[in-house]
C-alpha cells in the first residue's frame, strides 16, 4: 500500500505538480469520506481557492491538508489571473486569461491499447493542422487526457473571439471530426471508449504525476513520440516513467486550427443554442416572446426527494430551472453536496447555462436575481437556516 503524504512530498512530484498547477484552481480528492461515503473533495480553504504556483507553495498545501489524507491533485483548464476569493474562482468571463484545450479519452485499464489508439487519432489530426509540438498527453489510471499547451493560442485570437469560446470551439471541432475512427477503433478493440469535449468552466484535469484518486498509479505525462512504446506499467509509482517536456509549447502554433474551429462550430453558447435547437425540432411548442410568464416574486421550496443534477434539460421552460435551483438547495440541506459545490454549479448556471436556453431577457433577468439570491444564502446563511426559510415557503 502506498504512503499518499511520502509520495506527494517527493521533490520531482512537488515540481512537476505545481509548475502544473501553478495559477490554476485547484482541487484535492482526500480519502477522508463524506457521510454518504463519498472521497471528499476540498476546493477551498475556508473562503479561499486552492492554489499553488512553487513546489514549496504546494508541499505547504499538502501538509495544510494532511488530516484530511490528500491523495489526488486536479487543476481546472482556466489560467487565472487572480486568485483570492470565490468571486475569483467563479469569474470565467473576465479573470479567466487562457484555458488549457483537453480532450478526455474514458476507457478502462484493460483497453488501453485502444487508449492509444484514440490518443493518436487526435494527434494525428492536430498535426495535419501544424499543432504538434504544444500536444503532450498523460495517463491518469483509466484513460487518456490530451492537452493541447495553453500558450499554443496567442492572446490575439483568445483576446478577438473569447476564451471559451476559442477552447470550446476548438475541441469540439477536432471531436467531431475524429468521432468516426474513435467508433472504428471500439469496433476493432470490442471497447467502450468515448472521447468527450470537457471544456465547460469549472473542468479540472489531474496534475502530472498525482496520485490516481482510487488506484495505485501515478499520472504521467507523454509527448506523441512516447505512444508507441507506452506501457501501463509506466504509471509505477515507485518508479514512474515522466516526460518532463509537456511544458514545450510553440506560441501561435495552434491559431490556424483555432480561426477555423471558431468558424466552424461558433463559440460555447452558440453551439449549445444551437445543439438543443435541433434536439427540439420535432417536439418544441411554439416560441413567444414570454412563454411561461414567470411571476416577479418566486418563493423557493424544499424538495425531500431532490432530482439529480446531471443532464438535466431547461430548455425553452425557465420553471425547469427555478426546479432544478430549488433541487440544488435541497441536496445541499440533505447533505448530499457541499455549500462549496452548491455555489460553484448555481455560478455556472447563473453565468453560462441560463442565457442558452431559448428564455425571454425577462425570464433571464428574474432568474438570474434568483440564483444571485440564492447564493447569497448559501454564502450567508448556516444550513439550517436555509433548511427553515424553504420548508417556510412550503408552508405558506
Amino acid at each position: 500500500m502506498i504512503n499518499e503524504f511520502s509520495y506527494l512530498t517527493r521533490q520531482e512530484v512537488l515540481r512537476e505538480m505545481s509548475s502544473f498547477l501553478a495559477g490554476r484552481w485547484i482541487a484535492v480528492h482526500c480519502k477522508r469520506k463524506m457521510k454518504d461515503g463519498r472521497p471528499l473533495l476540498v476546493r477551498y480553504w475556508k473562503t479561499v481557492p486552492l492554489k499553488a504556483s512553487s513546489p514549496a507553495e504546494l508541499l505547504a498545501l499538502i501538509d495544510r491538508l494532511r488530516p484530511l489524507q490528500p491523495r489526488a491533485f486536479y487543476g481546472t483548464a482556466n489560467i487565472y489571473s487572480r486568485l483570492e476569493t470565490r468571486e475569483d474562482a467563479l469569474n470565467y468571463e473576465e479573470n479567466v486569461t487562457k484555458r488549457t484545450v483537453t480532450w478526455d479519452i474514458d476507457s478502462t485499464p484493460e483497453h488501453w491499447r485502444a487508449t492509444v489508439e484514440a490518443a493518436r487519432t487526435i494527434v494525428d489530426f492536430l498535426e495535419k493542422w501544424g499543432v504538434s509540438k504544444s500536444v503532450w498527453l498523460k495517463w491518469s489510471g483509466r484513460g487518456m487526457h490530451v492537452h493541447i499547451h495553453e500558450n499554443a493560442v496567442s492572446q490575439s485570437i483568445l483576446e478577438k473571439h473569447g476564451v471559451m469560446d476559442v477552447t470550446w470551439s476548438l475541441a469540439q471541432f477536432v471531436l467531431e471530426n475524429i468521432k468516426e475512427k474513435v467508433a472504428q477503433i471500439n469496433t476493432m478493440y470490442g471497447s467502450k471508449i468515448k472521447v468527450e469535449n470537457l471544456m465547460d468552466p469549472q473542468r479540472v484535469f489531474t496534475a502530472p504525476l498525482s496520485l490516481h484518486r482510487s488506484l495505485d498509479v501515478a499520472c504521467i505525462a507523454l509527448k506523441p513520440g512516447d505512444l508507441d512504446s507506452f506501457r501501463p506499467e509506466w504509471t509505477n509509482p515507485d518508479n514512474p516513467v515522466h516526460n518532463r517536456d509537456w511544458r514545450i509549447f510553440v506560441e501561435g502554433e495552434a491559431d490556424t486550427l483555432a480561426e477555423e474551429a471558431v468558424k466552424r462550430i461558433g463559440g460555447y453558447l452558440k453551439r449549445s443554442i444551437k445543439q438543443q435547437l435541433v434536439a427540439e425540432t420535432v417536439t418544441a411548442p411554439p416560441v413567444f416572446e414570454n412563454p411561461s410568464g414567470l411571476p416577479l416574486e418566486i418563493k423557493l421550496r424544499f424538495n425531500e426527494f431532490p432530482g439529480s443534477l446531471k443532464g438535466r434539460k431547461l430548455y425553452l421552460d425557465p420553471m425547469k430551472a427555478v426546479r432544478l435551483l430549488e433541487d440544488v438547495l435541497s441536496h445541499y440541506v440533505l447533505g448530499n453536496i457541499s455549500r462549496e459545490e452548491a455555489i460553484s454549479f448555481l455560478e455556472a448556471t447563473r453565468k453560462v447555462t441560463l442565457k442558452a436556453q431559448g428564455y425571454s431577457q425577462r425570464d433571464v433577468e428574474i432568474l438570474e436575481k434568483l440564483y444571485e439570491q440564492a447564493i447569497y444564502w448559501l454564502r450567508s446563511y448556516s444550513k439550517e437556516e436555509i433548511e427553515r426559510i424553504l420548508k417556510n415557503h412550503k408552508s405558506n
